[in-house]
């Protein structure tokens, strides 16, 4: 893995595996987000920038909030 800057940018290069261990521990911090009645429309937005560009990634939709 390895992280460097460019043009105000931060640039992650990581393993197919590694970047699924992200996304596994980015869905874990979502469901506790949500278990404890946080908002989850940041943090799946932020799921969704990640994986801008990735064919095999559908973006996560939400709709409004049940009262």
């Amino acid at each position: 893995m390895s992280y460097r800057e460019e043009n105000d940018q931060v640039i992650l290069t990581m393993s197919r595996e590694d970047f699924q261990h992200l996304l596994f521990a980015l869905g874990e911090a979502a469901g506790c987000v949500r278990k404890f009645g946080g908002d989850l429309q940041g943090e799946l937005a932020f799921l969704n920038r990640l994986n801008q560009g990735n064919p095999n990634y559908t973006p996560y939709q939400v709709g409004e909030k049940k009262s």
